[in-house]
């Protein structure tokens, strides 16, 4: 529900319910099959109000109180397994400022709490080993920014600095000699950055975007361990203890690069009675990005880029369109991701795709 108290004063507030259940079968073939079920509840109850303060100065507030019950009940595995409870309650809340400069410039800053429920994964049952769980983990982040339109609205500038630190972080540690899927906790994650997005009408019908952001992540936890490549094969870039395993403190958070950009260019003509012919491109970069909780020569990526082509005529603005398409342009062979389990297997993004679309709608 929501409502204006008065003219400077508006309000919301909310009750939040889920439930799921679902039960999954695993057949290893090797084995005998495993049988699992998973259940979820959870609810909650949240409110936000908004103040101006002034015409130019809004501010807002809101907070939220959640509560996650999990539980995992095991049917048939290869050895004897406990079922497996976790829950927890929460109050997350966020405080934000919107100040208006000028009709096309206006700042903000944000600062905000959030929390992830435990979480169960008891995919390792089928494969004789014990289901793993995490802690909750929450977040508090911090961000500034701006959004403005310049020459007469012809470019649209978007930008923010972010810093988040998250306690407890839930990590998946995956691979390794048992080749597991582990549910562990860090300490504490931190990450900080920036990020900016545009976009240019650069002739009536020419539409340019273009945007770059930056994330430098961190694990801080001293005594956070993770089995590395089970082959034995790959060159483990950090410390590792007595028992073999990599020390992950100060390691980027996996499967987040550190550099991302992107742009799109949108050229069209009219034909006819409210037609157009158009030709769209988009790219995308991505820098360094470590696939695993611990680094190594070998899984990971850096300078991976993409980029698509799409040539059609579009009918009643969009309602009836057909082109010819092309992704992965240029054929790049980026890597993606890896299995570290017996061997140092890569996996890559698909090979060049063309083809035609034709699509209508009412």
């Amino acid at each position: 529900m929501s409502s204006s108290a008065n003219e400077r004063l508006f309000w919301q507030a909310g009750i939040f319910y889920f439930d799921s259940e679902f039960t999954i079968t695993t057949e290893p073939f090797f084995v005998a099959a495993t049988t699992l079920t998973h259940e979820n509840t959870a609810w909650a109850v949240f409110g936000q109000a908004s103040y101006d303060v002034s015409d130019a100065l809004t501010l807002t507030a809101g907070i939220r109180y959640t509560d996650d019950d999990k539980h995992l009940s095991v049917a048939v595995s290869p050895i004897p397994t406990p079922d497996v409870s976790v829950n927890d309650q929460q109050v997350s809340w966020d405080v934000s400022a919107l100040y208006t400069v000028s009709d096309t410039f206006n700042i903000y800053g944000r600062i905000a709490s959030g929390f992830r429920a435990p979480t169960i994964q008891g995919r390792d049952i089928a494969f004789f080993g014990a289901p793993s769980t995490a802690d909750s983990e929450t977040i508090t982040s911090y961000e500034i920014g701006f959004k403005s339109e310049l020459a007469e609205s012809r470019i649209r500038l978007n930008g923010s600095v972010f810093y988040y630190q998250i306690d407890d972080q839930q990590l998946s540690a995956i691979g390794g000699a048992g080749n597991f899927v582990q549910l562990v906790n860090a300490d504490k994650g931190i990450g900080k950055g920036f990020d900016l997005d545009s976009e240019f009408l650069l002739g009536e019908h020419f539409v340019f975007t273009a945007g770059i952001s930056y994330n430098d992540t961190e694990l801080e936890d001293n005594n956070l361990r993770v089995a590395p490549c089970g082959s034995g094969q790959c060159t483990v870039l950090d410390p590792l203890d007595s028992n073999g395993n990599a020390i992950v403190d100060g390691n980027p958070f996996p499967q987040a690069p550190d550099w991302i950009y992107y742009l799109t260019a949108r050229y069209s003509t009219p034909a006819g009675e409210n037609g157009e012919f158009f030709i769209f491109t988009d790219w995308a970069f991505q820098g360094e990005t470590h696939f695993f909780l611990y680094e190594s020569k070998e899984f990971h990526s850096d300078n991976n880029f993409e980029g698509g082509l799409r040539i059609g005529y579009s009918h009643n603005n969009g309602q009836y369109e057909f082109a010819a398409f092309a992704r992965n342009l240029t054929d790049e062979e980026n890597l993606k991701g890896g299995i570290d389990f017996n061997n140092n297997t890569g996996f890559v993004n698909d090979p060049r795709v063309v083809g035609f679309t034709f699509k209508a709608r009412r």
